[in-house]
């Protein structure tokens, strides 16, 4: 029997991916980025619902450990080869203008709303398995208490230990009102209070606590007193992200006396890795811990760095860490190229880095999204669940919006990312789905 040309290359799609999975083959490997050195008694365990949903879950991961710097480039990327792969679709099938036109619009929705759905809808992320005697601590992250954060002090609690972490610090931008949010039941077992704060040299310090303060107190400081009343009151001081300021020298900052640095941190992951060595060299050198860190936001729920030392999780992590003991820092991640090219073909530098780490299970499960869509999309429903597809989204924006309204209004007064920017692109979102749905409607498109 004559396989149709539509099977025919449906099979040679499926026979592409599932040689170059074998061809490129590379997987990542988790490593101590302090020592260099692989970490095999440290492993990733991936969530159940990964196999599940693949496709979009591979993505989540992606855009999601990406280097902050390259979103705009990879973004540009991607909105050109979609838009450009559609219209050519379009003109080789006979669409006419209208219908091109739509369908035009309708991808780049498709992809705005998958980058916004990465970003805002919590898709558990990798777990780190630690051998016994081992604790993951986060010294970083925010809740929808500091202004540019989009998710609440539950989201942040269930995000950590889903992650693997054992403890973490809530560090809000320059006040540590964030910190009442959290249960009882979890503050100083597994939350702990700091603050970021942004002294008058404008430079950002993070502070750590084993009791509940007032971060205001320590606002309109200099570094130098800042870090002194910090030490006065049994307080640990990390500089953080220093790479994205480069103020003060490492070693004036180790002579105005912090405790520690961030040698990673997963808002800015586009470090220098000349000068990440040299900082991690400096801090051996001078008895000076490092950490790698969430700096968690609310955007997306995926880390692909922990901090682990020895110790119990019955034991106050603030006063573990006061005694400065020896730290990993676990990295599971592949240095990301900087390249003029990666930019230009970015869908296939993604798709050669995902298919080159993936594990056999997952390669089946992606085959089987690629058949499904494959058949969707020639199949008599495809107009109909097209026409659903938008306005389900558009509902989903709806919903969003209303979600957010009500999240934000008992942090009104210092949270301020989601009334001035998410609510009015989800509104956008919304409005152009809705949009889409009514023109399909109109015209059968």
């Amino acid at each position: 029997m004559r396989l149709s040309k539509s099977t025919q290359v449906l099979i040679l799609i499926l026979f592409i991916i599932t040689v170059s999975s074998f061809i490129f083959h590379s997987p990542i490997y988790s490593y101590d980025l302090i020592t260099g050195l692989k970490t095999p008694e440290f492993s990733i365990m991936w969530p159940g619902m990964r196999i599940c949903i693949e496709p979009i879950y591979s993505f989540t991961f992606y855009a999601l450990t990406l280097n902050r710097d390259f979103y705009k480039p990879i973004i540009i990327s991607w909105c050109l080869w979609i838009s450009g792969t559609v219209l050519i679709y379009c003109f080789i099938s006979g669409k006419t203008i209208s219908k091109s036109i739509y369908n035009f619009f309708y991808s780049l929705a498709f992809l705005a709303s998958l980058f916004s759905f990465v970003a805002l809808v919590p898709i558990a992320g990798p777990k780190l398995l630690k051998p016994e005697g081992y604790i993951a601590v986060d010294t970083h992250s925010h809740t929808i208490s500091s202004h540019d954060n989009v998710s609440p002090a539950m989201i942040s609690l269930k995000a950590h230990l889903r992650q693997g972490f054992d403890a973490f610090f809530n560090t809000e931008h320059n006040h540590t009102f964030g910190f009442d949010k959290f249960p009882e039941y979890a503050k100083f077992k597994i939350v702990y209070p700091g603050v970021q704060i942004q002294t008058e040299d404008r430079i950002s310090i993070v502070l750590l606590s084993s009791k509940e303060f007032n971060g205001q107190d320590y606002k309109n400081l200099s570094l130098i007193d800042t870090i002194k009343k910090a030490h006065e009151n049994n307080m640990f001081v990390i500089v953080p992200h220093w790479w994205k300021w480069h103020k003060y020298s490492f070693e004036e900052l180790k002579n105005l006396g912090i405790d520690g640095f961030e040698v990673y941190n997963c808002g800015y992951r586009n470090f220098d890795r000349n000068e990440q060595v040299s900082l991690i060299n400096f801090a051996k050198g001078n008895n000076l811990m490092m950490f790698g860190v969430t700096d968690w936001h609310g955007w997306g729920y995926m880390s692909d760095v922990w901090t682990v030392m020895e110790g119990s999780v019955s034991e106050n992590v603030e006063t573990i860490i006061a005694e400065k003991p020896t730290t990993k820092v676990i990295l599971y991640r592949k240095e990301q190229s900087k390249s003029v090219i990666r930019f230009i073909f970015e869908p296939f530098y993604f798709f050669y880095c995902y298919i080159s780490n993936i594990e056999f299970k997952y390669l089946l499960s992606l085959l089987v999204w690629v058949t499904a869509i494959s058949f969707i999309f020639k199949s008599n429903f495809r107009g109909h669940i097209k026409k659903c597809f938008a306005l389900t989204i558009s509902v989903f924006y709806a919903y969003g919006i209303f979600y957010f309204y009500i999240i934000t209004r008992s942090v009104a007064d210092t949270n301020t990312i989601v009334m001035k920017s998410v609510v009015p692109v989800m509104t956008g979102l919304c409005i152009l789905w809705f949009i889409l749905w009514r023109c399909n409607e109109d015209k059968n498109l």
